[in-house]
């Protein structure tokens, strides 16, 4: 069983699921919640191709081979299994002081 929530904080409809990036929040019982930005490479190439850029970098990125929401949930998985989750996102706060909720089950 999973241990943590996502949420989507501009929503996940309308995704491109080959092309896009979406901007990703992980809550904890704990109450912790961390923030990371998913690109897909072919989003990353043609936002380089866009500015016309010799590279492209993000803070908070994870790269994943699409947006379904299947390939998020494991990518997300192995990120926490292997011990990443601190080294590759950011610790935004604690869910009281993200949203207005107090409790995990309230999310």
């Amino acid at each position: 069983m999973r241990e943590y929530k996502i949420k989507f904080p501009s929503g996940y409809q309308g995704v491109d699921l080959h092309n896009d990036n979406i901007d990703v929040n992980l809550i904890f019982p704990d109450g912790k919640v961390y923030f990371a930005t998913l690109f897909t490479l072919e989003n990353i190439s043609s936002l380089m191709n866009k500015e016309n850029s010799s590279f492209f970098w993000a803070s908070d990125m994870v790269i994943l081979k699409d947006l379904k929401q299947e390939t998020i949930y494991k990518a997300l998985d192995e990120l926490i299994e292997k011990d990443y989750l601190s080294l590759i996102l950011s610790e935004l706060g604690t869910i009281e002081k993200i949203y207005s909720f107090k409790k995990y089950d309230e999310i």
